[in-house]
């Protein structure tokens, strides 16, 4: 027999490593059908995380609450500030009417029509002598 016709056995060497190294296996089940049966919530793993799935549960829905309430403090805050600026002009306004009003030329036109006249003398400093009271 020639080279060319006899068999040639290959032989594999596996090596130790690959003896010890174990695929996991895989799950013939997904997750939305255990999920939606409900076979999901039986499984230890899962039982065993359910209290801190019920705390991450219950942070957000305190996360969301907090949410909402901070956007409507924010609004109201935003409207106070609204009716805070609108007060600001209405004060600005009437307090340089009232400046207005009463300047002494003002004054004097209104009560000229009510009989009464300004002064056009100078004023006089009136002094009370308090040895003359005394007797």
């Amino acid at each position: 027999m020639s080279n060319d016709e006899l068999p040639i056995k290959e032989e594999k060497q596996t090596l130790p490593e690959e003896q010890t190294m174990k695929l996991p296996k895989k799950r013939n089940t997904s997750f939305l059908p255990d999920f939606i049966g409900g076979d999901l919530f039986k499984k230890k793993t899962v039982t065993k995380q359910l209290p801190f799935i019920i705390y991450i549960v219950a942070l957000s829905m305190i996360y969301i609450t907090n949410t909402y309430v901070a956007e409507d403090v924010n609004s109201e805050l935003m409207k106070q500030n609204r009716v805070l600026e609108s007060k600001h002009v209405e004060y600005i306004y009437n307090k340089s009417e009232i400046t207005k009003l009463t300047k002494q030329t003002q004054l004097a036109k209104q009560l000229k029509y009510k009989g009464i006249k300004e002064s056009v003398e100078p004023l006089k400093k009136i002094t009370i002598d308090v040895s003359q009271n005394n007797n």
